[in-house]
């Protein structure tokens, strides 16, 4: 499996990518938030994500829209690295997790149709990822082997008859902006894995929404079956064997989700201090207080080691089972340095924490969702011994 070439990107860039994080959120994202809505006003959320695509943020397979290359996981990322799309994500999670989680969720879909760099039947503007069957992501041995029951053989099976394919299976947890064009389908073929791009408006493909959820509201989940869905042979985004595909999918996946982690984490502890400043009790401000300031300080030392593993992926190889170790252990580790830092500083609010006026219970919410996504704590370290086990590099 080739690497992808990594570039360095200065201070100065890195400030210009949180800048414009920051002028979205503040202009698109914050106006979501008010009023009385435990999630916002999800009514405004489709205008708002136009605004990302138009100015670049949301990346998307159409060459015609400007966040095509440099849009959060966008065609250049292997050419600038991850952090540009790291620092984005993160920065617009401060504000609001789950506008972040739908950018990353487009930019995962739209970064593996373009890797083919080839012509596909469909050009969509909106995709969304299907990999996962049932709870769990593949476990190691059905990356290795989606035919084999090791242990849980791909249900999804894609067969070439003349020039077609026939794909029948079901796909679960798959997050996208609404109402996508288009899904990137991983598929069983014969003994080996295939990648495909079907549009998702097939008569044969039907999307069930996976129902009310605690967190991440602002993204779509869909449950979707594929029911004997006809495509042609060019819409296989793969060249014979999508396993490098499959780990790239998951790391980039994982690495997306730990930096909304970090964003949600950074926003809980900038909003602690703003209350904690403002509040007064026994006639002083409460951030005088010896509990309150040990609460804040152990949730910024949360983060700031959560930060410190997140960037470590920057120049991870992303086909490589040694960077999907890295960030399999990077999603379990950030996560529950993240959670620990939201909840302290939930704390320092008290009882008006867990009310939706000030914002902290939607961040427990938010961070609580991203823990179990894409991969529990358990899978995470399942996978992470069998690969040490494997002897996988």
């Amino acid at each position: 499996m080739e690497g992808e070439p990594v570039a360095s990107i200065c201070a100065e860039d890195m400030e210009h990518y949180r800048d414009l994080a920051r002028q979205y959120a503040r202009k698109s994202i914050n106006p979501i938030l008010e009023g009385e809505h435990s999630d916002g006003n999800l009514s405004l959320l489709p205008e708002k994500l136009k605004t990302a695509f138009e100015i670049g943020i949301a990346a998307t397979p159409d060459e015609s829209l400007s966040g095509c290359q440099y849009g959060i996981w966008g065609g250049a990322t292997g050419e600038t690295g991850l952090m540009p799309s790291l620092l984005l994500l993160s920065t617009i999670a401060e504000t609001c997790g789950g506008v972040a989680m739908c950018l990353h969720a487009q930019g995962l879909a739209t970064h593996l149709i373009l890797q083919a760099k080839k012509k596909l039947p469909l050009t969509p503007v909106r995709a969304g990822l299907c990999l996962q069957e049932g709870l769990y992501p593949p476990f190691l041995g059905t990356i290795m082997a989606p035919d084999q029951d090791a242990p849980a053989r791909i249900t999804t099976v894609a067969e070439q008859k003349n020039n077609r394919y026939t794909i029948n299976g079901s796909k679960s947890f798959v997050y996208s902006m609404h109402d996508p064009d288009a899904y990137v389908v991983f598929a069983r073929v014969g003994e080996q894995w295939g990648c495909f791009l079907v549009g998702a408006q097939e008569k044969d493909v039907a999307r069930t929404d996976a129902g009310v959820r605690t967190g991440l509201r602002a993204c779509v989940v869909d449950h979707v079956d594929f029911d004997h869905v006809d495509i042609p042979l060019d819409a296989r985004i793969d060249d014979g064997d999508a396993r490098g595909l499959v780990v790239h999918a998951m790391s980039l996946n994982w690495a997306g989700m730990a930096a909304i982690a970090v964003g949600i984490a950074k926003g809980a502890s900038v909003a602690s201090r703003r209350y904690a400043a403002e509040r007064y009790q026994g006639g002083r401000q409460i951030e005088e207080h010896p509990a309150v300031k040990m609460l804040i300080a152990g949730a910024e030392a949360s983060t700031a080691t959560a930060e410190t593993s997140l960037l470590a992926l920057r120049d991870g190889n992303l086909t490589s089972w040694n960077n999907l170790q890295r960030s399999a252990a990077v999603k379990l580790s950030v996560m529950d340095l993240c959670a620990r830092a939201v909840t302290d500083c939930l704390q320092t609010f008290g009882g008006y924490g867990y009310m939706e006026d000030y914002g902290m219970e939607k961040r427990l919410r938010d961070v609580t969702v991203l823990k179990s996504a894409a991969g529990s704590a358990t899978y995470l370290k399942q996978l992470i011994f069998d690969i040490e086990k494997e002897g996988l590099r």
